[in-house]
């Protein structure tokens, strides 16, 4: 019999995350299917409970869930705890629930994957995906610097990263964004359907603030080549996708699943095909 992991979310209907999945436990001959489950906000914490009635091995939690999922599981790791976030859930060998959150080390990954200069980061939003990418510069020793419209979850950011490795994160202005070697957007924006009454060209950055050089990654990727990207090539930066950090969170969940970390590569590959018979 196959064990079964899905993701949650709304909206989850364009998910790349099964096509993700699936290509990985096809590869090392897993006994396991993905599958994505719509869940209506309110109904969160109740789907992670059917974790326990229907024997789901292990969940992807994703926007707006990760905070809202807390208060079901038996246990927290430490990640999750500090972010006050959870996109994956484990059940252990004694049926408990424990979520853990692996957007943080999925970004450091991608980013190392490309190369980027982790000296310095800009991390612009505040969000629980931003918490986490912040936890984990913090402790790649990376210097962070934090821009949100919002002041105060801006200043709770900081204080997340400061509590990390004291000293390392700082509330910076969009102005500033300009003197970092590598810049990451955590914001929706840019994203199809999500910001109403935004355009889809819209970029969270002055373009006067990309230079030449300089490493951007989006952690949007739909669409794959935002207008933010564009414009990162546009000035002689190196664009990173979002599907690059997705990739790499969920090779960490697998790990977190079955112990094992697949190649990102692959799991890339299977994204890229689903979006291209999506477009047919």
């Amino acid at each position: 019999m196959k064990q079964l992991a899905a993701v949650i979310g709304s909206p989850v209907r364009h998910s790349l995350s099964p096509a993700i999945h699936n290509a990985a436990f096809a590869h090392h001959g897993d006994a396991w299917v993905y599958v994505a489950f719509e869940v209506q906000p309110a109904h969160a914490a109740a789907a992670v409970d059917a974790m326990r009635v229907l024997g789901i091995a292990g969940l992807s939690v994703t926007m707006p869930h990760k905070e809202m999922v807390l208060g079901a599981l038996d246990e927290l790791s430490d990640d999750a705890r500090l972010v006050g976030a959870a996109n994956t859930v484990v059940r252990d060998a004694s049926g408990r629930l424990v979520g853990h959150n692996t957007d943080g080390a999925g970004c450091v990954d991608a980013l190392q994957r490309a190369g980027a200069d982790l000296g310095s980061v800009a991390v612009i939003g505040a969000g629980a995906t931003a918490r986490a990418v912040v936890a984990a510069l913090a402790r790649t020793g990376t210097t962070i610097g934090v821009a949100n419209r919002t002041a105060q979850r801006r200043a709770e950011a900081v204080r997340l990263g400061n509590t990390v490795r004291s000293g390392s994160t700082s509330e910076i202005n969009a102005i500033d964004i300009a003197r970092f070697p590598t810049i990451i957007n955590t914001t929706p924006v840019g994203m199809h359907g999500v910001q109403p009454g935004e355009s889809a060209a819209a970029i969270p950055v002055e373009v006067a603030m990309l230079r030449a050089g300089q490493f951007v990654l989006d952690a949007v990727y739909h669409p794959l080549e935002t207008a933010l990207l564009r414009a990162v090539r546009d000035r002689g930066g190196v664009a990173i996708d979002g599907l690059e950090m997705l990739c790499a969170q969920a090779a960490r969940q697998q790990e977190l699943w079955l112990g094992r970390r697949p190649d990102v590569a692959l799991m890339r590959a299977a994204a890229l095909g689903e979006l291209a018979k999506s477009q047919q």
